[in-house]
């Protein structure tokens, strides 16, 4: 029994030992897991100035032009909308068209055309025979004008009017400048800008069956046609103080001829 004594006290510590070791490993942390750390967060960098800023090495090798072009020299060039037509410009034109134009047709006739508002009234005559009366638009410079069998085409450019004139199957060319005279006298009668370049017998003096055309001449000289029981004479001229004349003892008295006023 002596010697069973040792053995089992040995025995004893040995499984004593076995058990506070066990007890150890599970109480303590794995070695694998890292200590959390205790310590306070530390503060964010601040952001790198311009002088600690990195410099980008392609940047850096890159030789620096000592002038460098102007950027606004390399955009395309700005496109400035179109601008509205200049409306003095416009009125100019039709100032240069709205006049009196006196000229001549192939046959040796006269022409007067007086143009306003865009309207036209136009008279021929050869001061012996024959007459004609038209009357129309002038749109654009172009001039179309009606009569009595007859049809009246041209073109206005600049200090010039020239067309044709066609009466049933024969045709007249004609060329006409414009008048640029004044007459305040005239001028306060006609309501125009210019003395008036046509003149016709009143609506009274036709309804008695005298009719009476006149075409006022640059050079202050008159040329006309009257119609004087169906046939026509060549006119005597105008008295410019009352724009009458006397034919066969009977007063013709004539007023201006205003496109679109009748």
């Amino acid at each position: 029994m002596k010697r069973v004594t040792p053995l089992l006290t040995l025995l004893s510590g040995a499984v004593t030992a076995a058990v506070l070791f066990t007890m150890s490993a599970q109480a303590s942390p794995p070695a694998t897991q890292p200590a959390a750390e205790t310590g306070p967060p530390t503060a964010a960098a601040p952001p790198p100035t311009d002088a600690e800023a990195p410099v980008d090495e392609a940047d850096a090798e890159a030789p620096v032009d000592e002038e460098q072009p102007d950027p606004a020299g390399t955009r395309p060039a700005q496109t400035s909308p179109p601008t509205a037509p200049d409306s003095s410009s416009a009125g100019t034109e039709a100032a240069l068209v709205e006049q009196n134009w006196i000229g001549e047709l192939e046959n040796g006739a006269t022409i007067a055309i007086t143009v306003k508002g865009g309207k036209a009234e136009a008279y021929v005559c050869d001061g012996r025979s024959m007459e004609l009366w038209l009357s129309g638009t002038v749109k654009d410079g172009k001039i179309e004008l009606t009569g009595q069998d007859a049809k009246l085409t041209g073109i206005i450019r600049g200090d010039s009017a020239s067309g044709e004139m066609i009466i049933g199957v024969r045709r007249w060319k004609f060329t006409a400048r414009p008048d640029d005279k004044a007459v305040d006298e005239a001028v306060a009668k006609s309501g125009t800008g210019t003395a008036p370049a046509i003149y016709r017998a009143t609506d009274e003096v036709r309804k008695a069956g005298i009719d009476g055309g006149w075409i006022m001449l640059p050079d202050g000289t008159q040329i006309g046609i009257v119609t004087w029981n169906g046939k026509p004479i060549p006119a005597p001229p105008l008295d410019p103080a009352f724009y009458s004349t006397i034919v066969n003892g009977v007063t013709i008295t004539a007023e201006p001829v205003i496109p679109g006023a009748r």
